[in-house]
C-alpha cells in the first residue's frame, strides 16, 4: 500500500513540475507587506519622463537655447541722447546754451547677423538632440530594472514550485524509507536539494527587491514599493538586420545627430570669424535747439563705418586658424562617435541574435528534453532500475532549464533595449513570425544569422 502511495505521490510531484511556472511570486514573509503597483512598462517609462530632473534639465537647456536664436539675429538696441551744451554750472539746467537730440544706431554688416543667427540657430539644435538623446537614456535606464524585476518574479515562482514539490517528495521518500523501501540517503539528499532550493529561493526574493528599488529610484518612489507587472512578455520580433540598424542610426542617433550640427555650427562660426572684418555701420541723427527758441533750427545726419585694422590683425594672428581647428575637431569627434554608434549597434545585434537563438533551442530542444528526462527518470526509479540520485539530477536539470529560459527572455529583451539606445530611436515592428516561432514571439532562425 506504501508503495502505491509513494508512486501517486511521486507521479503528482513530476505532473507539477513539468507544468510551466505561472503567475506572480509570493511576497517575502520576512518583510513588510507593502500592497504592489500593478503597473506596465509603458506607465512606469511614462513616469520617468515626467519625473526625472536631469531630463527636465535637458528641456530647459533646450528651451533656454531657442529663446536666444531671434536676440542673435537682431543688432544691438539704437540709443537715444540729449546733449545739454555750455551750462554756467553743473546740472543746472536753466543756464543751458542749446540742447541736440540724437538718435545713434550700429549695425553689423549683413553676413554678421546671418551668421550669428545660424551659430545660434544650431545650438539650439544640438540642445534639441541633447534633450531627445537624455530621453533615450531614461527610458533605457527604466527598461533594464524592469526586465530584470521580470526575471526575478519568474524565477521566484518557478523556485517556490519546486520547493513545493521537493517537500512533498521529501515526505514521499520519508514514508518510503520508514517501510524500508528506501535508504536514508534518499532522505538526506532530497533533504539538501530543498534546503539549497529554499536559499535560491531567498536570493532571487532579494533581487527582486532590489530590481523594484531601482525603479522606485528612477521614479523619486520609496525604496519600499511593490510592482505587480504582468504575468509574461511578449517577445517582439526583430524585423531589421543589421546593416539596415546601421543606416537607421546613422539618420536616428540624436548625439550623433548634435554632432553632426556641430560641424555645421563650427563652420559658420569660422565664416564668421573670417568676415568679422567687414565693417560695421553706424548712423546717427542729431537735432539742435538753441537757447531761447521753442522749435529746432538744425539737423545733423552722421554716417561712419568701422576700420578693420585690429579685426584683420586678430584674425591674422590666430583667430582664423582657431576657427578653422574647430571644424576639424568637431568633424573628428563626429567621426568617432560614428564608429561607436555602430559598434554599439554590432554588439546589441550580436546580444539580441545570440538570445534569440537560445530561446529557440530552449523552446525546441532543451525544455522538452529536459521534461522526458524527469519522467525517464521517475519511471526507472519506480521500476528499480536506477537510484534517488538520477531523480534528483533530472529534476535540477529541468529547473535549471527554467531558470536559464526565463533569464535569456529577459536578455533578449534588454538586448534590444540596448540596440534602441544604440539607434536612438524605436524599432519598427516586425512582420508576422512563420508558425515555428509565433507561438513563441521570435524571429525565424534566418533573421536571426544575418
Amino acid at each position: 500500500m506504501s508503495v502505491k502511495i509513494l508512486r501517486w505521490n511521486v507521479s503528482v510531484w513530476v505532473a507539477l513540475l513539468l507544468i510551466a511556472p505561472a503567475g506572480y511570486a509570493q511576497p517575502d514573509p520576512s518583510s513588510d507587506t507593502i500592497p504592489a503597483d500593478t503597473v506596465t512598462l509603458d506607465n512606469l517609462i511614462d513616469a520617468a519622463l515626467t519625473r526625472s530632473p536631469g531630463l527636465q534639465a535637458k528641456k530647459r537647456a533646450y528651451e533656454a537655447a531657442r529663446s536666444r536664436v531671434i536676440a542673435a539675429w537682431l543688432p544691438a538696441d539704437p540709443e537715444i541722447s540729449v546733449d545739454v551744451e555750455r551750462q554756467s554750472r553743473l546740472f543746472d539746467f536753466g543756464s543751458r546754451g542749446d540742447n541736440n537730440y540724437m538718435v545713434s544706431q550700429r549695425i553689423p554688416f549683413p553676413t554678421t547677423l546671418i551668421l550669428r543667427g545660424q551659430v545660434a540657430a544650431r545650438d539650439a539644435r544640438i540642445a534639441y538632440q541633447q534633450y531627445r538623446e537624455a530621453q533615450r537614456n531614461t527610458i533605457w535606464h527604466m527598461e533594464q530594472p524592469y526586465y530584470e524585476l521580470y526575471m526575478n518574479k519568474k524565477t521566484i515562482v518557478a523556485l517556490e514550485q519546486v520547493a513545493v514539490l521537493l517537500e512533498k517528495l521529501s515526505r514521499s521518500v520519508q514514508t518510503r524509507y520508514e517501510t524500508n523501501q528506501a535508504s536514508q540517503s534518499d532522505v538526506l539528499k532530497v533533504h539538501i536539494e530543498l534546503a539549497k532550493a529554499r536559499v535560491d529561493l531567498f536570493n532571487a526574493r532579494q533581487q527582486e527587491h532590489m530590481a523594484e528599488a531601482h525603479i522606485s529610484h528612477l521614479l523619486d518612489r520609496s525604496l519600499d514599493t511593490r510592482y505587480a507587472i504582468p504575468e509574461d512578455l511578449t517577445v517582439t520580433p526583430l524585423a531589421m538586420t543589421r546593416p539596415e540598424l546601421e543606416r537607421l542610426a546613422l539618420k536616428a542617433k540624436p548625439e550623433l545627430l548634435a554632432m553632426a550640427t556641430g560641424i555645421s555650427r563650427a563652420k559658420a562660426n569660422r565664416l564668421l570669424a573670417f568676415t568679422n572684418w567687414l565693417p560695421d555701420v553706424t548712423g546717427d541723427i542729431e537735432a539742435r535747439q538753441f537757447h531761447g527758441e521753442r522749435s529746432i533750427r538744425e539737423k545733423d545726419t552722421f554716417i561712419g563705418i568701422t576700420v578693420p585694422v585690429w579685426s584683420l590683425l586678430k584674425g591674422a594672428s590666430g583667430q582664423w586658424q582657431s576657427a578653422q581647428r574647430e571644424v576639424q575637431q568637431a568633424e573628428a569627434q563626429y567621426v568617432e562617435m560614428k564608429n561607436e554608434v555602430l559598434l554599439s549597434v554590432h554588439e546589441a545585434y550580436a546580444a539580441v541574435a545570440s538570445a534569440q537563438n537560445g530561446l529557440l533551442q530552449y523552446e525546441q530542444v532543451i525544455l522538452p528534453d529536459a521534461r522526458q528526462q524527469v519522467e525517464v527518470a521517475l519511471s526507472a526509479y519506480e521500476a528499480g532500475r536506477t537510484d534517488f540520485l538520477n531523480l534528483i539530477d533530472a529534476q535540477r536539470m529541468l529547473k535549471d532549464a527554467q531558470m536559464a529560459y526565463y533569464k535569456l527572455k529577459a536578455d533578449y529583451e534588454r538586448a534590444l533595449s540596448n540596440l534602441r539606445l544604440a539607434i536612438g530611436s524605436d524599432l519598427p515592428a516586425a512582420p508576422q513570425s512563420r508558425e515555428g516561432t509565433a507561438q513563441a514571439g521570435l524571429p525565424t532562425s534566418q533573421g536571426g544569422a544575418q
